[in-house]
């Protein structure tokens, strides 16, 4: 009994923690959708704040709330920078650049397509080579469900009728 408490209690552990890392990595997915995005918006000739204010429509869920505050300071009157601090905070450093790069253009008013581009092809690059990290993790992660749960039943459905069997011809031939 207390075995399968202390089993409930890492898998709850590894659960949680899977979890976790799991939101980080779905944002950092999720970024270059959101360069992607801002950069159609600011081809259309939004500014880079007219742009964040309207960027938490094609977010992805992760993302769409802190969106939805940047959009929200803006309307009350926060300044760009500000904002962006704000934003920098509640993502994390996934989203530095990004903020970074339209703080200095709507400070300088510098053209920013083509920096953004350049972010948005290193951005895809990143996502892709996340991808191809957890699919050569995929053979780890299997392993767990097949040493605990697939051999196991093997175990018992191949070997346990054998194993009867055998036991059951040699108790008849001592008889």
């Amino acid at each position: 009994m207390i075995s399968l408490l202390a089993l409930a209690g890492v898998a709850a552990i590894i659960f949680f923690g899977f979890r976790r890392h799991n939101h980080k990595v779905s944002v950092k997915q999720n970024i270059p959708e959101i360069i992607d995005s801002l950069l159609v918006l600011i081809r259309a000739g939004h500014s880079p704040a007219m742009a964040m204010s309207q960027l938490h429509n094609w977010s992805s869920d992760d993302l769409r709330q802190s969106l939805l505050q940047v959009k929200t300071e803006l309307m009350a009157g926060e300044p760009f920078e500000v904002t962006m601090k704000n934003l920098r905070a509640a993502v994390g450093p996934n989203i530095y650049a990004l903020c970074d790069i339209l703080v200095s253009a709507d400070r300088d008013g510098l053209p920013i397509v083509s920096v953004l581009d350049q972010l948005s092809f290193h951005a895809h690059q990143e996502r892709q080579r996340l991808r191809e990290k957890e699919a050569k993790e995929l053979p780890v992660r299997l392993l767990f469900p097949l040493v605990f749960c697939i051999l196991p039943s093997f175990v018992l459905l191949a070997m346990v009728p054998l194993l009867v069997s055998s036991l059951g011809s040699v108790s008849m031939s001592s008889i």
